[in-house]
């Protein structure tokens, strides 16, 4: 397994769990002092550090390294650029080096999500240069991950395993391997079908994501509780499939997924305003979220002082550790360029560093929240101690309906 990140560490122990004999390779230094010293923030971390312990897992540090495989999965990130646009730059630099020491009949996925296309005209061509033949002596294809971190009920092993190959005999290759290790596949006609499936479906869900906190933003001018009127729709039995909404959209996946979606059509010219839309929209929602932070402060805040406020959650979703493209960070950014003082609790997120500083996690006790003229919570975990707000004075934002968690202590 090429990249020993969330995806990686997944993949990994999925396919130990299913008895094969497993190697990652993660090149990154970083990360591997992380392994070490066990202070990764990803919540299957521990579970990877004990499966490496127990020779379940070996880690190499580059390709060449590695023990000669017979199936290989390439798990590399796939972020945005300083632009926001995609960077494939790590999925073609395993395939180069992945193409010089792969040996005859073996099995090579890409899992790594990226726009249609890439499979065939990125990750391919580096093994067509080394004169393997797809289906022949080689067998290549896409299965595009659909982890969803902290879920316990969907994992890897349960989720439905989208498969694809290069050419037919690839596709059905791959899909035999994936049986041993998931409950189920689904065979894809091409591998530019895969890789549209899996940028569809997160960028389905940005879409509604952005329209719930559109609907949000009107409900609170309203003097409304968008979350009662939400759980009113979803009692019609039909037709209604609205999200919650929140401070915006993270993770790797939603947010990153629709701009890839929305670069690719711009690049084959294809017009999508709803999905372009969804993007900006998620994108500018913490904005929207420090604008209601300054009115409060406008009637909280001391005259003769910086604002303070506190940020409750920075991981992307509750339960997890996971900060990428987290929204809780976005607003902690807007907030300090107004020249706010931000500090921010979060018990699955010890440390923080960001490009004005590096951060700890701040005690939330009934003292200190008393200290602060704002309390916005952008992650609702089960951790955070949610008595304290019950009973807190501070002005209170809440963008994740942490409401119906401190209702329900006694």
């Amino acid at each position: 397994v090429i990249g020993l990140g969330y995806v990686g560490a997944e993949v990994c122990l999925a396919a130990a769990a299913a008895g094969h004999r497993v190697a990652a390779i993660e090149n990154d230094a970083v990360r591997l002092g992380e392994l070490r010293a066990d202070t990764h923030k990803a919540d299957n971390w521990t579970k990877i550090r004990r499966a490496i312990a127990d020779r379940q897992v070996d880690v190499c540090d580059t390709i060449e390294a590695a023990p000669p495989a017979d199936v290989w999965i390439v798990a590399v990130a796939t972020p945005l650029d300083a632009d926001r646009h995609p960077d494939t730059s790590h999925i073609e630099a395993a395939a180069r080096a992945l193409a010089r020491v792969v040996t005859p009949h073996a099995v090579v996925i890409l899992e790594s999500t990226s726009y249609p296309g890439t499979t065939e005209r990125i990750f391919l061509p580096p093994f067509l240069q080394q004169g393997w033949t797809p289906g022949v002596d080689l067998f290549v294809g896409y299965s595009p991950e659909r982890i969803d971190p902290g879920n316990r009920e969907w994992t890897m092993q349960t989720i439905p395993k989208l498969v694809s190959g290069c050419t037919e005999k690839c596709a059905k290759t791959i899909a035999d391997f994936y049986r041993t290790v998931v409950d189920s596949v689904h065979p894809m006609s091409s591998t530019a079908a895969a890789e549209m499936a899996k940028l569809l479906e997160n960028s389905w869900r940005l879409i509604n994501i952005t329209f719930a906190n559109e609907n949000e933003t009107l409900c609170t001018a309203l003097g409304l509780d968008a979350w009662e009127i939400g759980e009113a729709c979803r009692t019609k039995p039909f037709g209604y499939h609205g999200l919650n909404p929140g401070p915006g959209a993270g993770g790797h996946c939603i947010p990153v997924d629709a701009a890839y979606l929305s670069h690719f059509a711009r690049s084959v010219d294809v017009s999508t305003p709803v999905l372009d839309t969804a993007v900006q929209a998620n994108t500018e929602r913490p904005a929207v979220i420090a604008r209601r932070v300054r009115d409060v402060l406008a009637d909280t805040a001391a005259a003769d002082r910086p604002a303070r406020v506190l940020v409750v959650g920075v991981a992307y979703k509750s339960d997890i550790g996971d900060t990428r493209e987290s929204a809780g960070i976005a607003l902690m950014r807007v907030l300090h360029q107004a020249g706010t003082e931000v500090e921010y609790h979060d018990p699955h997120v010890p440390t923080l560093r960001l490009p004005h500083g590096g951060f700890r996690s701040v005690p939330l006790t009934a003292g200190t929240a008393e200290e602060y003229d704002c309390i916005v919570v952008t992650t609702a975990h089960a951790a955070v101690d949610w008595e304290v707000l019950k009973y807190c004075t501070t002005a209170l934002i809440d963008t994740c309906n942490a409401a119906a968690l401190i209702a329900r202590l006694a």
